[in-house]
């Protein structure tokens, strides 16, 4: 039998933030360290950390909107959904006025004649 760890998505991206954020400052200390002794390789590295880290942000921001718009967009289809059925049930309850109107005009007529 497969046991799996269950962790909560809070967490999952709690920690990919801290991942992102611990990258972020290495990069950066590493780029300063660097800037002492004018080393263009570690200054490149440390960069290169830094990027690694801002895109680990990045693309978790991108996410977490992503799922954002998401949820507005299906809370905006039932809306929608529930202002068609409205419509509907006005075009019908106009339908049937409209034809209890020519009914009475009718009556109207015959009576009249």
């Amino acid at each position: 039998m497969k046991q799996t760890l269950n962790i909560p998505d809070k967490w999952k991206r709690n920690g990919i933030v801290t991942i992102g954020g611990i990258l972020i400052g290495a990069g950066l200390a590493d780029c300063l360290f660097a800037m002492d002794q004018l080393d263009l390789n570690q200054i490149a590295r440390g960069l290169t950390i830094f990027g690694a880290g801002l895109t680990i942000l990045v693309i978790m921001d991108n996410s977490k909107t992503q799922k954002n718009t998401e949820k507005v967009q299906k809370e905006t289809q039932l809306r929608l959904k529930k202002v068609e059925e409205k419509l509907n049930t006005i075009h019908q309850s106009q339908q049937m006025t409209e034809e209890q109107l020519q009914e009475i005009k009718e009556l109207l007529k015959k009576t009249n004649s």
